[in-house]
């Protein structure tokens, strides 16, 4: 058995910490509210694709949204005024993980890193989480860039970024911002680096929250316009910045351990190392990522068009099945074949609130659950683009036609 006995840190550091995250995650959920709500008045007819081997009713699937949406943003508001319980972090992660359960599309690089934190935090002391939560923040700058320095981004979201940011100065030709574009992922890559060496952590963390400002900059609604969701996740990452690695509370981290009027807490060696070994898995899995094996957002491959997809298209003679609320998002027919592109990215984004989830396997299944909700039958198809290759941007693509393609297709993924 191990003993962590509670210490200054956990009413310092930890503390502060604590409650940037949580007021920041809380603030996330509300903003992507319609996201994590199933009620009957915002049904817009967008499937849900859960994890679980069956599909609850609507009626449990509404409970068991609500209490999981509840226990996570009651936990996190505790936290947020100053209850220093760290099993109200366990409750964190579960609500969230029994979200994302429920549906896929749950699984923002926000959620999924706050319920990392919650297991870090729920089971460990901060001077023994703290290490760890550096790890994972760092972990998200390195394979963020090292997903950019691709020819996809450079020649589409790094081109948008540069064309932006060289507005002020009457902005710059299309084949010097692609050039230029290399210069984010480089700098995101050096942030990274520099963290990892004590001696050069404050300095790089200041980079890292210059790179969030001028990110919120660059993608909001006054320039590129991306959802509310992606600019406070930057806000959150600029404070969280600052907590950690720009002013940590170096007095507390250095102070010998206090004795606690509660006594110690008492947890098994196996369970300090259990949480060890998750968050090594998710410091580790994500170079699985480009083979197929880790999802992009869960590899923190973030701005990164290079990922894998679906694109969804509809057949003009089932267009009147569809929910009402897809309809203003089907394309013309533009090859006068009678097939209508669906953007399911903007019908995530406006009646969501959320990014779609950039993934081929869920892209897959929202289609064939979009199928059967509508009884589409063989009016939909459905092009599956692979990863792009890092540098020449070309895929691997193939055609699906109908519900049993579809569903042969999605029976071929692990998860």
């Amino acid at each position: 058995m191990e003993s962590e006995i509670s210490d200054p840190l956990d009413r310092s550091s930890g503390s502060r910490f604590a409650r940037v995250w949580s007021i920041g995650a809380g603030v996330l959920v509300l903003v992507t509210l319609p996201l994590w709500v199933t009620l009957p008045a915002w049904d817009v007819g967008y499937p849900r694709v859960s994890w679980l081997p069956w599909s609850p009713v609507a009626g449990v699937a509404l409970v068991a949204d609500s209490m999981a949406l509840i226990v996570s943003l009651a936990s996190l508001a505790a936290i947020a005024i100053g209850v220093q319980r760290r099993w109200l972090w366990w409750l964190v992660a579960a609500g969230l993980a029994a979200s994302v359960l429920l549906d896929q599309h749950r699984l923002q690089p926000w959620a999924y890193q706050t319920i990392l934190y919650g297991i870090v935090m729920g089971g460990l002391g901060w001077r023994s989480a703290r290490p760890w939560i550096m790890a994972i923040a760092i972990s998200v700058y390195f394979y963020s860039a090292s997903g950019k320095i691709d020819f996809q981004f450079v020649h589409t979201v790094g081109n948008q970024m540069i064309h932006a940011l060289a507005v002020p100065v009457g902005g710059v030709s299309d084949a010097l911002a692609t050039r230029l574009a290399f210069v984010l992922p480089i700098s995101e890559l050096l942030v990274a680096l520099l963290l990892m060496l004590p001696l050069t952590r404050k300095l790089a963390g200041c980079g890292a929250i210059a790179m969030h400002v001028t990110l919120v900059a660059i993608l909001g609604p006054w320039a590129l316009d991306h959802s509310w969701g992606v600019l406070a996740w930057n806000i959150l990452l600029a404070a969280q910045s600052w907590v950690l690695f720009v002013r940590p509370d170096v007095a507390s981290i250095n102070a010998p351990t206090a004795p606690s009027t509660a006594g110690p807490t008492v947890r098994p060696a196996g369970f300090r190392w259990a949480i060890a070994a998750t968050v090594l898995f998710a410091l580790l899995a994500p170079l699985g990522e480009r083979f197929g094996y880790w999802d992009h957002w869960t590899s923190w491959a973030l701005y990164s068009p290079h990922n894998s997809r679906a694109e969804i298209e509809i057949h003009q003679s089932a267009i009147d099945r569809l929910p009402p609320q897809a309809k203003p998002f089907l394309g013309e027919d533009a090859d006068a074949d009678r097939w209508h592109a669906l953007d399911a990215e903007q019908w995530s984004l406006q009646w969501r609130l959320a990014p779609i989830y950039p993934q081929a396997r869920y892209q897959l299944e929202l289609a064939l659950a979009l199928a059967e909700q509508a009884e589409l039958q063989r009016a939909i198809r459905v092009e599956v683009k692979g990863v792009s290759d890092r540098w020449s941007g070309k895929r691997k693509q193939s055609y699906l036609i109908g519900e049993e393609e579809l569903r042969r297709a999605v029976g071929g993924f692990w998860l």
